[in-house]
């Protein structure tokens, strides 16, 4: 039987050999100009765009989950009256989320009697952006909250819209649904979250859109400033990114948000998990967030090449 030497013979091998390293460097110089082009800040801004979201959607939780125990049907509970119509004394809200400390809190109940609780909640941030959280963020414009249902029971939900409202310069648009899905009673609370019409305006004039189907936690701990969002493995979304080229996105190991990293130490990404991100239908990135530390920094992979990028708040 003739050996391999004598089938292909010691050129063609080594012929062979370096083609395949060349393959190899090319596919790899290929995959580190991917990482070195727009698509890079593509990105960076969709990470950005989940902070924004993030960030509204939880302000609109505290708000609806901790006016009332008694379901919204009126009350007293930590110096603040609730009522149809009255307006929530500013110092209330401070004690429980420093985001919220510049807002005046509108609660309207529309079926106050009722088994099934609803109304709606009015977060006003007014119209100057004068007041700065412990993250150096101010705020300017609403966030009208309405809620139905009886507090984490399942078919209970919360619908998010925004009126001119900004963080720091960036203009957030788009209605947000928050259905509950799980009882208490079955671990931690359970969320579809969706997201249609949704866009961020940096203040640059660049612009990401946003639909989403996500599937999230919320890990309620004994001290709720050490809370935590997840959105978990399956998770989805699509939109444009600032470069107007069309992306799709999935979530592969569970995102992690922590407001205890956003509340000490300014971190407004999440801290861990990983997803899939895909521009224009061709190139692939995976996003690594890390194991739990508190920055604001990605590892972003095409192929065999990958980066660690710093994600900005205006999604640069």
């Amino acid at each position: 039987m003739k050996t391999m030497k004598n089938v292909f013979g010691l050129k063609t091998i080594s012929t062979l050999a370096i083609a395949f390293v060349l393959i190899l460097a090319s596919c790899k110089k290929t995959d580190e100009a991917a990482l070195s082009s727009i698509d890079t800040q593509n990105v960076n801004s969709e990470s950005a765009t989940d902070s924004y979201n993030d960030d509204s959607q939880d302000m609109a939780s505290l708000a609806v989950n901790n006016v009332d125990p008694t379901q919204f049907n009126g009350g007293r509970i930590g110096g603040r009256t609730e009522g149809n119509g009255d307006v929530v004394p500013i110092v209330a809200w401070q004690n429980l989320d420093d985001r919220l400390k510049c807002a005046t809190i509108t609660i309207i109940r529309t079926n106050a009697q009722g088994a099934t609780p609803a109304g709606t909640i009015t977060i006003d941030f007014g119209t100057n952006a004068s007041c700065e959280d412990l993250r150096k963020v101010k705020r300017k414009g609403k966030i009208e909250v309405e809620y139905f249902g009886v507090r984490f029971a399942v078919g209970s939900y919360i619908k998010i819209t925004f009126k001119e409202h900004f963080r720091n310069g960036v203009k957030i648009e788009g209605v947000y649904t928050l259905t509950n899905i799980a009882s208490t009673t079955q671990g931690f609370p359970k969320f579809t979250v969706n997201i249609v019409g949704g866009k961020i305006t940096f203040a640059d004039g660049t612009k990401v859109s946003r639909d989403q189907n996500f599937i999230c936690e919320w890990r309620r701990a004994s001290n709720p400033a050490q809370d935590t969002w997840a959105i978990l493995v399956g998770s989805e979304a699509s939109g444009k990114t600032k470069a107007d080229k069309n992306y799709t996105m999935v979530v592969t190991k569970d995102v992690i948000f922590s407001r205890a990293c956003a509340i000490s130490n300014q971190v407004f990404i999440p801290v861990s998990g990983t997803k899939t991100f895909i521009v224009d239908s061709k190139t692939t990135y995976s996003v690594d967030y890390g194991s739990g530390n508190c920055d604001n920094e990605i590892t972003v992979s095409v192929g065999s090449a990958s980066k660690t990028i710093t994600v900005g708040a205006d999604g640069n």
